[in-house]
C-alpha cells in the first residue's frame, strides 16, 4: 500500500519523551520516533500521520510545522530523532533548507518527501547533507519507517565516533603534558645535580 495524500486528515500523536530515541540493538527499528516534519497549507501531514498510526512497527509522534521560520523554530527549541522536510519547488525548496540547516550544524537525521520520482533527485538531496529523497508515489509507510531507522542509527554512530575520536584527542593531549612535565623535572633534576658536583669540584679546589 502506497503512502497517499489525504488532505482531509488532522495530524495527532500520542506524547513521547522528548529525548533522542537510543534502540537497544543496532539494526533494529526504534519503538518510538519523535519526528518534525516541514511542510506547507497545500501539504499537511493529517494523511501522513494517519498512515504512521495504521502500521503498527513504531509509534511515531509527528510533529507538524508550517514553513521554514516555523521548522527552524522547533529545532531550536526540541529535540527531534529526525526531520522529514516535504519538497516543494517554488513553494518550500527542501534542497535550499537542507543545505542551510546542515550549514548551520544541525546534525539531525534529515529525509525529504516529494513528488518527483527519486531517480531524478536522490543525488542531489544527499549533495546537500540529505540522509534520503523520497517520492510519494514509491514509498510505503513501513519503508519510510525503515528509512526514519536507518538514518537515525547512522546519525547516532556518527555521534558516537565524533565522541570517542574527541576522547581519543583529550587522551593523547594529555599524555603530552605529562610527557612534557616529566621531562621538565627530569632537566630540572639534571641542572640541579649539575650544580651539586660544580659546587663540590669548587670546595675541591
Amino acid at each position: 500500500l502506497l503512502i497517499h495524500a489525504d488532505m482531509s486528515a488532522t495530524s495527532t500523536a500520542p506524547d513521547l519523551s522528548l529525548k533522542r530515541t537510543v534502540p537497544k540493538i543496532w539494526g533494529q527499528m526504534p519503538s518510538r520516533m519523535k519526528v518534525l516534519y516541514i511542510t506547507t497549507l497545500t501539504r499537511t501531514g493529517g494523511w501522513l500521520a494517519e498512515a504512521f498510526r495504521a502500521d503498527c512497527a513504531a509509534e511515531v509522534q509527528l510533529i507538524e510545522t508550517v514553513g521554514v521560520t516555523s521548522g527552524l523554530s522547533h529545532l531550536r527549541d526540541e529535540v527531534f530523532d529526525a526531520v522529514l522536510v516535504s519538497h516543494e519547488p517554488g513553494v518550500l525548496d527542501a534542497l535550499d533548507l537542507v543545505e542551510g540547516l546542515r550549514a548551520g550544524g544541525n546534525d539531525e537525521p534529515m529525509i525529504v518527501l516529494g513528488t518527483a520520482p527519486s531517480a531524478q533527485l536522490s543525488a542531489l538531496f544527499h549533495e546537500v547533507g540529505a540522509d534520503a529523497y523520497c517520492c510519494v508515489a514509491e514509498t510505503t509507510t513501513r519503508s519510510l519507517l525503515w528509512t526514519f531507522a536507518r538514518a537515525i542509527e547512522r546519525s547516532q554512530l556518527i555521534r558516537e565516533h565524533r565522541r570517542l575520536v574527541q576522547m581519543e584527542q583529550q587522551r593523547l593531549a594529555h599524555e603530552h603534558q605529562e610527557a612534557e612535565r616529566l621531562l621538565a623535572e627530569q632537566r630540572a633534576l639534571i641542572a640541579e645535580l649539575e650544580l651539586i658536583r660544580e659546587g663540590r669540584v669548587g670546595e675541591g679546589e
